[in-house]
């Protein structure tokens, strides 16, 4: 990725990758990470305490995902302008200060509200942490040590964040999930500042706000109309919002078709390894992290079993990634990324044909095991995808290909949450079971079909 590459400039003073400054990083992607593990376990209890349908108890998950995935790109772009180690700071703080609310919401509205604004603030603070990376470390040796601490750091927090969740919820309240992540973003932010490094001017290109706005009312009316089917019955509010989504949708392309300087430049789809990368990361995140949602509600909800119970049970996931990308992808990437992805997918579907026969507390050692190779598998494919995404383009494109690309990856993540919530609340969550897993299999082996129909272009 760009954002990777040397700066254009040099510090005075050499930034090493356990530096204070390398830990603000650290910890901005530590609380980012830990938001999204953590809170699953605490759906349950929040919808009981706050008397609401657990259908609707995606919005607490997708009023934080969508403006990160509506609005990463304009993120990007804005620490240009202000400067990364500026935004960084806004964005944490921010962050922080959404947090807090989130913890002191009274009703699921303010909390819906503050989860927005924890998005808000996420998406100015996500582009900034991989900004920062390529900005702070003018080594090469330190970067690289930054770029695999800053994956060490996340797969611990995503491993860690269903404990932390459970055991929060079930002792302090699902308050405290929020409460979590605010000192942390905080602690970011304090010491972003500490190396002192100097920002490079930047050339301030006009924002493309026709097209931002279009595509994201377009992406919130789609996901609002997904998650009011949950309901029950298709309401005309919810054909309404599917209608106008896709409308907005469509208006978006059509702008960022004739638009001088669009945010998502429609060419990058021309290559068809590109194209691929994309789709696979919104079916990876529809997939593999909706699954993480239905399942923290399931076993809660149909199984019975303690939050705290629930996050142990889900921990294999996360411990099944870090192992894949710590032990098994070193050895698979002399392969290359066709067949790590071919590889990756068969292993989590595997996975998810056993979670099939996970149909009772009494089989929880199934669950953990077929959550192990999930996880073990999506760590294979996703690296994959992330290495192809990031090279399809070349270097020259390199930044905007890694924005587009985790756009896509948030995008999906909503767009799952919403489905496989939905489908809960319309089938009822034991009902939903199989469903789910049948249609999250559905996204694996599609990820594996474009890859063996498409036509590789070299040696990635």
């Amino acid at each position: 990725m760009s954002v990777l590459a040397a700066p254009p400039y040099a510090s005075t003073r050499v930034t090493t990758e356990w530096s204070p400054r390398g830990w603000a990083i650290y910890l901005g992607w530590i609380a980012i990470v830990l938001d999204g593990s953590a809170l699953n376990l605490a759906l349950p209890t929040i919808a009981r305490q706050l008397d609401v349908p657990t259908g609707e108890m995606s919005w607490v998950v997708d009023a934080y995902t969508l403006p990160l995935a509506s609005l990463l790109l304009l993120g990007g772009s804005l620490g240009d302008r202000v400067g990364a180690e500026k935004l960084f700071r806004i964005g944490a703080v921010g962050f922080a200060a959404a947090s807090v609310a989130c913890a002191l919401s009274p009703s699921l509205g303010l909390l819906i509200a503050s989860r927005c604004a924890q998005g808000v603030c996420a998406a100015l603070l996500l582009p900034m942490v991989l900004a920062l990376v390529g900005k702070s470390f003018t080594d090469p040796q330190h970067r690289s040590g930054a770029v695999n601490l800053l994956t060490l750091f996340g797969g611990a927090a995503m491993a860690a964040g269903p404990l932390f969740g459970g055991l929060l919820t079930d002792s302090i309240g699902w308050r405290g999930v929020f409460w979590l992540t605010a000192p942390i973003a905080i602690a970011g932010a304090w010491l972003v500042g500490s190396a002192g490094s100097p920002e490079a001017t930047q050339v301030k290109q006009r924002v493309d706000v026709a097209g931002q706005i279009a595509g994201t009312t377009g992406l919130v009316a789609l996901v609002s109309g997904l998650i009011e089917t949950g309901n029950g019955t298709a309401s005309p509010l919810a054909w309404v919002l599917l209608g106008a989504g896709l409308g907005l949708l469509a208006t978006f392309v059509s702008l960022e078709r004739r638009s001088d300087a669009p945010m998502m430049p429609l060419q990058v789809f021309r290559s068809p390894g590109f194209s691929a990368a994309v789709a696979g990361g919104f079916a990876f995140q529809f997939g593999a992290y909706g699954l993480q949602f239905f399942l923290a509600v399931h076993l809660q909800t149909a199984w019975g079993v303690s939050a705290s119970a629930g996050g142990l049970l889900l921990a294999s996931f996360a411990i099944g990634t870090v192992l894949a990308s710590v032990v098994v992808n070193p050895h698979l990437m002399r392969s290359g990324t066709r067949s790590m992805i071919l590889v990756g997918t068969a292993v989590a579907a595997t996975g998810m044909l056993a979670l099939l026969g996970a149909t009772g507390v009494e089989r929880a050692w199934l669950l953990v095991s077929a959550e192990f190779i999930i996880g073990v598998g999506t760590g294979i494919y996703s690296t994959a995808l992330n290495k192809t995404a990031s090279t399809a383009l070349g270097a020259k494109d390199a930044g905007l290909a890694s924005g587009i690309y985790n756009t896509a990856r948030q995008v999906g993540q909503s767009v799952g949450i919403a489905v496989l919530g939905a489908l809960a609340g319309a089938r009822g969550i034991r009902e939903a079971f199989p469903v789910a897993i049948v249609l999250v299999i559905c996204c694996t082996a599609g990820i594996a079909a474009v890859e063996l129909f498409r036509r590789p272009t070299a040696q990635r």
